[in-house]
């Protein structure tokens, strides 16, 4: 299931990914990767990802930013299942527990 952006996500995905030391910051993560996923180490597809989301606290350092392969079966996917669960402020929702290594 993706969900679908509303005006206050593209809002918050600009002040994000626009910032000056986000932008500085992803591209020394990516050089620090050299091409690789820094969780499982394979040389795919990768993406920059915040260890502590922006909406929990998190903040644009080096040392909060994580290079993770994407695409099916990936770690950004898994960790977005298991940590992404409070996106939205989903209060009182009874969410399954994510499963491992199969698509929703």
């Amino acid at each position: 299931m993706t969900w679908k952006k509303t005006p206050a996500d593209r809002q918050r995905d600009r002040q994000v990914y626009e910032d000056p030391e986000y932008r500085r910051n992803k591209r020394l993560a990516l050089r620090r990767a050299g091409g690789r996923c820094e969780n499982c180490g394979q040389k795919r597809q990768v993406q920059v990802d915040h260890r502590i989301p922006v909406t929990q606290g998190g903040t644009h350092a080096l040392a909060n930013l994580q290079v993770l392969c994407c695409g099916p079966g990936s770690c950004h996917g898994r960790k977005t299942a298991t940590e992404g669960r409070g996106y939205r402020g989903s209060k009182g929702r009874t969410d399954p527990e994510p499963r491992t290594g199969t698509a929703w």
